[in-house]
């Protein structure tokens, strides 16, 4: 008998491959730098946004992380809890290209558990590919552009039975009668004042719907509840890589400008986790992008809350001096910045034009005001990047440790796996030196089930093949662990045991490409059995990956009181 509930929509996250647990596949550096697995279970925060707006209209909504659920419990049968749902329509996020496999699959099964109720996709990927997926019989219908709230309020009405027509619907792609139909993108808001108490929502649905599981923002998350806050949509920068930059979001989601949250409403949001969490919460965008007067009021509504939580803060260029003074008031804070090189030629022409001088009066000025940690993010497979220059970075990385200390944490990995849709990287490969070699989403789909991460990278560039970019990341990578090892910024059985991950991945991914060499059959067979083992063992150690991107919790990880006020407070949630 399926479970019977009171829901119109079901959002669900995917993971990047399904089933992944069946999967041969490699661990990868892909995802090292960023705070979900390999396997990308982490949910886009315009997940918590569109539940909380459509309920605050009337719509109820549940949001279930499939992709966090199916790490945590191995043996978790997605069809069963998907065919125990009852909602009126499926949303499925495809924001990443790398969900690109696990959307589509998961959309195959809520049509076929639930062949009346629609699946609606949307989000960035979805946007850049709507036509191809509304090929597919299993999505019936996409939300397009960076806005999707109203939008999806549009189409939860009309599917109840009322207003407005489909076609009167803005940012939707649909079928009729076999033939796409594509609406203009005409919500596209200029402030975010629209968006409300997002955490609030999450925490009621998970109450509600007796699934605390279901919400997880990643497969660790109750260990480590790091949470997020938005303060803007859209960008002033053209990062030449970024699916996000000011061109690509003219060119494929109509956005011209940026849209703000106002300074209220991110001191809000950061005084509301504060009351529930002890974790840190990351700002997301950089406070300077909308122009200093944005800033300064941010900071200083923060410094007056005297969050005891650690505060993360986004840096897109280096800030004027002032902006570490006003952040230095914070009880606790730490930073991100992603100059991807050491060389400034390179870097100018990755879209980012400021100087390793600048880099250093950057850094210097956070560590004499306070900053608790400042990462600083470097990137493989960059325009004009080859062995030498990685590894010119890396060195300089040992010069950034060796002058500033523990405090600052560089880091590497390789770009995305795939050139993002509307990237000037993609949208103009052959200027910047990028061979792009998966098109359609079709193949992006066929590329994430690769064992072999070499074979999922979707571009080359003029001065690096996809296997030589492979090379350099484990060369880079064993060489940055030894330099932080030297230093003393990671504990010696830390560093012996990254190491250790590192070299069997490589012995792992060369293995792999001597099957084919194999002539006898059975042996071949038994060899893909056991590197399939092996590189599950591995995945297990994967974790280890992701401790030098934690901030401090400061004291227990949830407060209680806070929780039990959130879902016991009235009105608006705003």
């Amino acid at each position: 008998m399926r479970l019977r509930r009171r829901t119109d929509l079901v959002l669900l996250h995917p993971p990047s491959v399904y089933d992944f647990r069946d999967a041969l596949i490699v661990p990868s550096p892909i995802a090292d730098l960023v705070p979900s697995g390999p396997f990308f279970e982490m949910y886009p925060i315009g997940f918590s946004f569109l539940g909380e707006y459509l309920e605050r209209h009337g719509i109820k909504v549940r949001v279930v992380n499939l992709a966090a659920r199916m790490l945590s419990e191995p043996r978790l049968d997605v069809e069963k809890l998907i065919g125990g749902l009852a909602p009126r329509a499926f949303g499925i996020g495809l924001h990443w290209l790398p969900h690109a496999h696990g959307a589509v699959e998961i959309a195959r099964i809520c049509k076929r558990e639930h062949p009346g109720v629609p699946v609606i996709m949307g989000g960035y990927s979805a946007s850049a590919f709507h036509e191809e997926l509304l090929e597919l019989p299993e999505v019936d219908f996409v939300i397009r552009g960076d806005s999707g709230e109203e939008p999806l309020r549009q189409l939860m009405e009309s599917l109840r039975g009322g207003w407005p027509e489909l076609r009167k619907i803005p940012n939707l792609s649909w079928r009729d009668g076999g033939r796409t139909v594509s609406n203009p993108v005409e919500f596209v808001p200029r402030d975010l004042s629209h968006l409300g108490d997002n955490y609030r929502f999450m925490v009621r649905s998970a109450v509600r719907h007796l699934d605390p599981r279901g919400i997880k923002a990643f497969k660790d998350w109750w260990s480590y509840p790091v949470s997020a806050v938005l303060t803007v949509k859209g960008c002033t920068n053209n990062c030449a890589f970024c699916g996000g930059s000011a061109r690509a979001m003219s060119a494929c989601f109509g956005r011209k400008g940026l849209a703000l949250r106002s300074p209220a409403d991110v001191a809000a949001d950061v005084g509301r986790l504060c009351s529930i969490t002890r974790a840190p919460v990351f700002v997301i965008g950089d406070l300077l992008q909308p122009g200093e007067e944005y800033g300064r009021e941010v900071l200083e509504r923060l410094a007056r809350l005297a969050p005891p939580n650690h505060i993360v803060l986004e840096l897109f260029r280096p800030p004027p001096a002032w902006f570490f003074e006003k952040a230095s008031a914070l009880p606790r804070y730490d930073l991100e910045i992603s100059p991807e090189t050491h060389d400034d030629d390179l870097r100018r022409l990755a879209g980012k034009p400021y100087t390793r001088e600048a880099l250093e009066e950057c850094i210097a000025g956070a560590l004499n005001n306070g900053c608790g940690k400042f990462d600083v993010f470097f990137m493989i497979g960059i325009e004009g990047q080859n062995r030498a220059s990685v590894m010119e970075t890396v060195a300089y990385c040992g010069e950034l440790l060796e002058r500033f200390g523990r405090r600052l944490n560089p880091l590497i990995g390789p770009l995305a796996p795939f050139l993002d849709p509307g990237s000037i990287a993609r949208e103009e490969a052959a200027r910047h030196g990028y061979t792009v070699l998966l098109h359609s989403l079709e193949e992006h789909r066929r590329a994430l089930l690769e064992p072999h991460w070499r074979d999922l990278l979707g571009y080359e560039t003029d001065w690096m093949s996809r296997q030589e970019i492979v090379d350099v990341t484990y060369e880079a990578l064993l060489e940055l662990n030894r330099q932080k090892s030297m230093r003393s910024q990671v504990t010696p059985r830390y560093a012996m045991l990254m190491d250790r991950f590192l070299r069997d991945g490589m012995a792992l991914l060369e293995r792999l490409d001597a099957v084919d060499g194999i002539a006898d059959a059975n042996l071949r067979e038994a060899e893909v059995v056991s590197i399939k083992r092996e590189a599950r063992g591995l995945m297990r150690r994967s974790g280890i990956v992701k401790d030098e991107l934690l901030w401090p919790i400061e004291g227990g990880r949830f407060r209680l009181g806070g929780i039990a006020r959130m879902l016991l407070g009235g009105g608006r949630d705003r």
